[in-house]
């Protein structure tokens, strides 16, 4: 249990320091490994710039760093949100929902198809 609240306070700091960082002028914020060494966009890329420009009340610059985010990010919250339930029938309801096979099978899908979207169009 102790875990989950060390867990949660390291992704709270994270959160928070996004607010405060812009991660497009800051050389030490990490960068996506995945297109440094393929240079090309994975589905994942301008997750930072998105959070930074969704907490200062851009959403229109949020949503040009990654369209893909606006529409996983609630999914991938779900998880979360599982995760931090206590045990009993509505985590068991939850869990039925967001892991059934097809439910994660078309995020999957998605995910793919978003690489290779966002590659050939330059999105």
């Amino acid at each position: 249990m102790v875990r989950k609240y060390i867990i949660v306070l390291v992704a709270l700091i994270v959160v928070v320091g996004l607010y405060f960082v812009n991660p497009s002028s800051s050389w030490w914020v990490p960068k996506c490994p995945f297109k440094l060494l393929t240079g090309l966009y994975c589905p994942a890329c301008g997750i930072q710039r998105f959070v930074h420009a969704f907490f200062h009340g851009h959403f229109a610059e949020a949503l040009h760093y990654n369209y893909y985010l606006a529409y996983s990010l609630p999914y991938a919250m779900l998880f979360a949100i599982e995760w931090l339930m206590p045990q009993g029938a509505a985590r068991e309801r939850l869990a039925s929902v967001i892991e059934n096979r097809y439910v994660v099978w078309f995020y999957v899908v998605t995910f793919f198809i978003w690489l290779v979207v966002r590659n050939v169009l330059g999105i």
